[in-house]
C-alpha cells in the first residue's frame, strides 16, 4: 500500500514557526515601543525648550537678566512627569512673569530654568548629570524631566543652556 504525498506543514512545523515569531515580537516590541517613547519626548523637549529661550531673552532685554522658574532643578512645572500629558493652564506666577507661551497646551515633562548672575564655576542641575561652565555674562540653564515610559523606574533628562544650545540628553525613551 503506498501512501500518496500530500503538500503542507506538519503540526510540529507550524507550532515552531509561531515560536520563532512569538521570540521575534519579544525581541521587537521594547524596542519599538523605547524608539517612539524618546521620539515622544524629544520632539516635545525640543519645542518647549526653542519657546522658552525666545522667553528668556525676551525677558533679558525687558529686565537685564534672566529669569529663574523654580528654586532648583526638582522645581519644575508640571511638577510631576508623566506619560500621560498634563495641561499647561495654569502656570506658576513665575512662567507668567517670563510671558511663556507653550508650543502646545499639554506637555508630559516637567520643566524648570534655572539662571544666574555672571560668574565662573562649575553648574547645572549635576544630580542628574549635567553641568556647565558659568560664563563671564548672565546665564540660564533649562531642563526637562520626563517619565514618558510611566514605570518611574527610570527617568529621562534634556539640558541646554545659554551657552550651549545643543539639548543634551540621559535616559531617553524612558
Amino acid at each position: 500500500m503506498t501512501r500518496d504525498t500530500e503538500a503542507g506543514f506538519t503540526l510540529i512545523e507550524m507550532m515552531i514557526v509561531v515560536v520563532m515569531i512569538g521570540v521575534l515580537a519579544a525581541i521587537a516590541l521594547p524596542l519599538f515601543t523605547s524608539e517612539a517613547n524618546e521620539s515622544k519626548a524629544a520632539t516635545e523637549v525640543q519645542s518647549m525648550f526653542s519657546k522658552l529661550r525666545i522667553a528668556q531673552e525676551q525677558y533679558k532685554l525687558e529686565n537685564g537678566v534672566f529669569l529663574s522658574t523654580g528654586a532648583d532643578e526638582n522645581d519644575t512645572f508640571p511638577a510631576t512627569p508623566t506619560k500621560t500629558p498634563q495641561s499647561l493652564a495654569t502656570p506658576p506666577a513665575t512662567w507668567d512673569a517670563l510671558k511663556f507661551v507653550p508650543p502646545q497646551p499639554e506637555v508630559r515633562c516637567g520643566y524648570v530654568a534655572i539662571a544666574g548672575p555672571p560668574g565662573g564655576g562649575t553648574v547645572g542641575a549635576k544630580g542628574v548629570g549635567f553641568g556647565f561652565a558659568a560664563p563671564q555674562a548672565a546665564w540660564y540653564y533649562l531642563l526637562a524631566h520626563c517619565d514618558i515610559d510611566g514605570d518611574g523606574a527610570e527617568d529621562a533628562f534634556y539640558f541646554t543652556s545659554s551657552v550651549d544650545s545643543q539639548i543634551q540628553s540621559v535616559g531617553e525613551g524612558h
